[in-house]
């Protein structure tokens, strides 16, 4: 609990003296109450809640405050994932078997001949990696990022050698490309963004007409439930409680919308697109200590995850912080600390043989300009 009568004070610009006459109490003890020596009596809590225009939840710090200003997630910018390549390459093999994409390739998108690709938000070109092999000779893959440190990785992955391969280090919302292409594909962009729609709609502008526009994206509801590790409670591994109040505050707030896999489909039809279906990548990970690259897994697992060490209480403070002001309460914020430490304090224990299964639904969207 902690209690919010400085800030209170501060913001409705009242001296101590003044909130302790008001009070009916000596200047001293509000002193007291908002450096935690001493707690105001219980039946003062009701007259101070009313007096600043707040509940008692807000007022013991238990639910964050309307008045504070929020502080947008800053996923979607250039400098969060230009300090992220690590994370990226620990993730992205965890969402694709490469036999499921050459289905889609030649099975349901039917692509038999060469194509031009271009790859919306593509970081250091994992895509490209996966998709230049499978494409039919000939093909050109080009992939744009805003981020320099990310396109210049790309560049020295990708062999453009044997591929025909451009990366544009620009921000897809403010390029223009004098160039249309047969497939425009983007993965993992939209969840990140405070403009799914936007951005959507700038993809389907790169696109020739009768071109294929594609998302791929991770439902973060079944992503939250998608863990499973041998020795803990699966019940216990799938509560997140204060994750809905915090997606939604973020949509309010900021536009960044957490269903949005699911409402691409949508999207595409509002946006013009015909032809449109929707898909779910088979990748289901399942690591064990006989696995040849045991170690690798499960150390690209602990990165993702932030499970590389346990959080002190100065370190749980911040994050508490940070999830109140997106819209979860004291409680829950508390509680997501609590379950990432025990987490963590068990991979610890049984790094060796650690048994975990991972799913994170990946969803396909697609249309036809």
């Amino acid at each position: 609990m902690k209690l919010m009568i400085a800030e209170l004070r501060k913001n409705k610009g009242v001296s101590q003296q003044e909130l302790a006459t008001v009070m009916g109490v000596a200047h001293q003890t509000v002193s007291k109450w908002e450096t935690n020596v001493t707690f105001p009596d219980i039946t003062l809590l009701p007259q101070l809640a009313n007096y600043f225009d707040v509940s008692v939840d807000e007022l013991l710090g238990l639910k964050p405050l309307p008045s504070r200003t929020y502080i947008p997630c800053e996923v979607g910018t250039k400098n969060y994932w230009s300090e992220r390549l690590k994370y990226l390459k620990n993730t992205r093999n965890f969402l694709w078997n490469k036999d499921y994409l050459q289905f889609l390739i030649e099975k349901v998108w039917k692509i038999n001949a060469p194509i031009d690709i271009l790859d919306c938000g593509c970081g250091y070109g994992f895509l490209g990696t996966m998709l230049m092999p499978l494409m039919p000779k000939g093909s050109t893959y080009t992939g744009i990022d805003h981020s320099e440190n990310l396109i210049n990785e790309g560049r020295g992955i990708l062999n453009t050698d044997e591929y025909a391969v451009q990366f544009v280090c620009e921000d897809v919302l403010t390029y223009e490309s004098g160039i249309k292409y047969d497939f425009v594909i983007s993965q993992a962009v939209l969840r990140h963004i405070d403009n799914s729609t936007l951005f959507l709609n700038k993809m389907i502008s790169f696109t020739k007409v009768g071109g294929l526009v594609v998302c791929a994206e991770i439902n973060r509801e079944l992503e939250n439930v998608g863990l499973y590790i041998h020795g803990m409670d699966y019940d216990f591994l799938c509560q997140y409680p204060g994750f809905r109040d915090m997606w939604n505050t973020q949509l309010k707030r900021q536009g960044r919308d957490y269903s949005v896999a699911l409402k691409i489909p949508e999207m595409m039809r509002d946006s013009g697109l015909r032809d449109i279906d929707i898909r779910m990548s088979d990748k289901v990970n399942f690591i064990s200590p006989e696995h040849a690259d045991y170690a690798e897994e499960v150390a690209a697992f602990i990165d993702a995850h932030e499970l590389c060490e346990y959080k002190t209480g100065e370190q749980q403070a911040l994050v508490v912080e940070r999830l109140m002001n997106h819209g979860m309460d004291r409680k829950d914020a508390e509680y997501y600390c609590y379950k990432q430490n025990k987490i963590t304090e068990f991979i610890c224990r049984n790094q060796k043989s650690l048994t975990f299964t991972q799913f994170y639904g990946l969803h396909f969207s697609y249309g036809i300009k």
